[in-house]
């Protein structure tokens, strides 16, 4: 429980063009108190990018408008820089290849010590278009990312990873780790239903189960297309109101009993096994 209280609350969210709805991002963000925000399809703009016009006090934006031409996707990390250290790896620690749609980020909880048990988080924002033809190369990416960066920090790395794959198939990030779980079980988008914008972390055992929230609006004058997707919200585990994340599996079996195998034996040793014995054919003796 204590563990939980250094963890951000998180936002996956698909604004398909966050300019046209910044008032209600805002409203939203301050209302729910929101600490890490993955931001899939941002749309973000060469000549007017995310920080320009993302204005929430102590956060801080990070974005890379030049990893794609062209209209569209342009993932974004936004984290609450009051509560958490930040450092971008995009581009810096972490190459991308070009026309791979993530960005990286690592943050640390500032109340932590030596005996934590959390030290850092790396974050990554993905979007990965459905005929994207860079789907290899976003998996052979995060493998190499996630490799690299638990040889770096071997003490208390966790992993949060957030975004809209549409088709990508997750299988290959979720066998890096055993610990890797995903953790959205609704979903996303309604026409046709579909989990659209997972979250993959190794902290699901301190979590709350996902919750996918209404799509966010255009701001009131504002012209363009409303959001498409519904927001995920996923919030660590306080004192009340508590359903964890963790995947929980049902099994249904019968129980073996030492009398019941008795029972059987004496049955074995009393039955003329001799039809069986002497019958050639292979096919007769298991019929």
């Amino acid at each position: 429980m204590l563990q939980a209280l250094n963890l951000p609350t998180v936002l996956n969210i698909n604004p398909r063009s966050v300019y046209n709805k910044l008032e209600e991002f805002v409203t939203f963000v301050e209302q729910k108190e929101i600490d890490l925000i993955c931001m899939s399809e941002s749309w973000e703009r060469e000549n007017l990018t995310l920080d320009e016009v993302i204005e929430i006090d102590d956060f801080t934006v990070l974005s890379n408008v030049f990893q794609r031409t062209g209209i569209g996707g342009r993932p974004a990390i936004i984290v609450n820089s009051k509560k958490y250290d930040v450092e971008n790896l995009t581009q810096t620690v972490i190459t991308i290849p070009w026309g791979v749609e993530i960005m990286w980020a690592a943050i640390t909880p500032k109340n932590i010590n030596s005996t934590s048990k959390i030290q850092k988080i790396i974050v990554a924002s993905i979007y990965c278009k459905p005929d994207s033809r860079k789907k290899s190369d976003l998996l052979d990416h995060i493998s190499e990312v996630f490799h690299m960066m638990n040889t770096k920090y071997r003490k208390g790395l966790h992993w949060i990873m957030c975004g809209d794959t549409n088709t990508l198939k997750l299988d290959s990030i979720l066998h890096l780790s055993s610990k890797l779980k995903q953790v959205v079980n609704k979903p996303t988008r309604l026409n046709p239903p579909r989990i659209l914008d997972p979250i993959i972390t190794t902290l699901a055992s301190l979590y709350q189960v996902p919750e996918c929230l209404r799509p966010l609006d255009n701001d009131p004058k504002s012209k363009g297309k409303p959001a498409d997707h519904l927001m995920v919200k996923f919030t660590p585990i306080s004192s009340v109101n508590n359903d964890s994340a963790k995947l929980k599996k049902v099994i249904i079996f019968r129980p073996f009993k030492i009398s019941s195998f008795n029972r059987m034996q004496e049955w074995i040793d009393k039955c003329d096994w001799s039809e069986i014995i002497n019958e050639k054919s292979a096919h007769k003796k298991m019929e």
